[in-house]
């Protein structure tokens, strides 16, 4: 991530959508003080730094939050407790990292973001085009879509923000480092396991070929990195 780390600081009230199995890079560099509210509905952390607090919850049941909203947080690794939250109008920052392709409802999501933020509160967007290189090969190697069921634009999603009360503060290449495919891509499951000319070695060869030859100044790149901020 790039812009991300420009929009930490003073940012006092975090809100992670999806916190995913071992939380987010940034987390590390916020103030001392500030506390950070996650949601994910699939993974979750196994050991919850003391300023994270983590609920079990989809991306598009934000839309639905009342200031006085009945959900379950993360008490430990696999068990939930019932708690009333109230995160309307709440929060100075919210991050959606490698989210907004993965959820169901996209419009939802976005509305539930607009209300989470303080007025003037912003929020980051990370997410790929899908008209790039990246994530048409993505789908590709994932019979599945691999979760990636929103094709995503950038005028797509700053209309979106905008129609929810949000305007476009920052906008930037969001180039691919390919660690994705080299570290967390399982091609034995999804490819063909049994093909014996394809190897892990490979993979790291052809994810270094990547990094090379489909650059930025070539015209390839991930996707997007959006900050947008609450009118």
């Amino acid at each position: 991530m790039v812009e991300i780390n420009r929009f930490l600081k003073g940012r006092k009230e975090i809100f992670d959508v999806g916190t995913g199995p071992n939380g987010s890079a940034w987390w590390s560099q916020i103030d001392k003080d500030a506390k950070i509210t996650g949601i994910d509905s699939m993974f979750f952390v196994k050991d919850v730094p003391k300023n994270v607090r983590i609920y079990n919850m989809n991306a598009g049941e934000l839309a639905k939050i009342t200031p006085k909203y009945r959900t379950k947080r993360l008490w430990f690794f696999g068990k939930f407790i019932p708690e009333t939250v109230q995160w309307t109008k709440r929060f100075d920052l919210v991050v959606a990292n490698h989210v907004l392709e993965h959820v169901n409802d996209f419009p939802s999501t976005v509305k539930g973001i607009s209300k989470l933020l303080k007025k003037d509160g912003r929020v980051y967007a990370g997410f790929p085009d899908h008209r790039n290189f990246t994530d048409i090969f993505y789908h590709l190697i994932h019979p599945n879509n691999g979760g990636h069921i929103q094709l995503l634009t950038d005028d797509f999603v700053e209309n979106e923000f905008r129609k929810n009360g949000m305007k476009l503060i920052s906008k930037g290449v969001w180039p691919d480092d390919w660690l994705w495919f080299e570290k967390l891509y399982n091609w034995k499951t999804y490819m063909w396991p049994e093909n014996k000319f394809l190897s892990q070695d490979k993979i790291e060869y052809l994810a270094n070929v990547f990094r090379k030859e489909l650059t930025p100044e070539k015209g390839y790149f991930y996707g997007w990195e959006m900050v947008f901020e609450k009118r």
